[in-house]
């Protein structure tokens, strides 16, 4: 702003500054009116640096000088702590690329660039046991991690007779052996009772009826 200063009776009007010649006459001694200024901080000015306050009060500066190795990166992330940066200041990151194993050991593996995560699981060829031809009772594999185990219900060789109730066999069983179905070649109609059918077969046989008269005492078969 400027103050009036008077110097052997002359008024200097809003003076920013009164020069005064050294006595070596070497230049001046020059002094600044300081109530203009705005620097409060150091924090305002580079480290090292002294100036004044608008009190006259002398001031260093604390912001410290920074260059492109204070820099860090981790993965994607650059920190950049602050400070006062001369010149433009650069980091180079890497690009994230994740390049996968030949091999895994177990089921899974993860693999980790900075942030980014990458779970990988294993695909395993199965070549099953077959025992017994369409049927698959267990499976191997290269690696032990891997196993397979029939879900099937098997049935071996068997003798059915029949009988006055039906016998069945469950859906989804597999047969391991021969089922036979036992027969009986007194299964004809001479032998099944006239109005009767057995499996299948109707009956021809006719059963004599025995009657008896008491009054004459004689038997008769029609």
């Amino acid at each position: 702003m400027g103050q009036d200063i008077v110097i052997r009776g002359n008024t200097y009007i809003g003076a920013e500054h009164v020069d005064i010649p050294l006595s070596s006459g070497q230049g001046n001694a020059t002094f600044i009116d300081p109530s203009s200024a705005t620097l409060t901080a150091g924090s305002q000015m580079l480290d090292g640096v002294i100036s004044f306050a608008a009190d006259g009060t002398p001031i260093t500066g604390s912001i410290p000088s920074k260059t492109a190795s204070d820099l860090s990166a981790s993965g994607a992330t650059v920190t950049v702590p602050a400070g006062n940066y001369a010149t433009q200041a650069t980091k180079s990151v890497a690009n994230g690329a994740v390049t996968a194993p030949s091999t895994i050991s177990g089921s899974s593996a993860t693999l980790s660039t900075g942030t980014n995560t990458l779970t990988l699981s294993k695909t395993v060829s199965v070549t099953p046991d077959v025992t017994t031809a369409g049927y698959v009772s267990s499976g191997t594999a290269g690696n032990s991690d891997v196993s397979l185990t029939a879900n099937v219900t098997t049935k071996g060789a068997e003798t059915i007779t029949p009988g006055t109730t039906n016998k069945t066999i469950s859906s989804g069983t597999y047969l391991t052996g021969t089922q036979t179905i036992s027969g009986d070649a007194n299964l004809t109609s001479a032998n099944i009772v006239a109005g009767k059918s057995i499996f299948g077969v109707p009956g021809a046989a006719q059963i004599p009826v025995i009657a008896y008269d008491s009054t004459t005492h004689t038997l008769s078969i029609s």
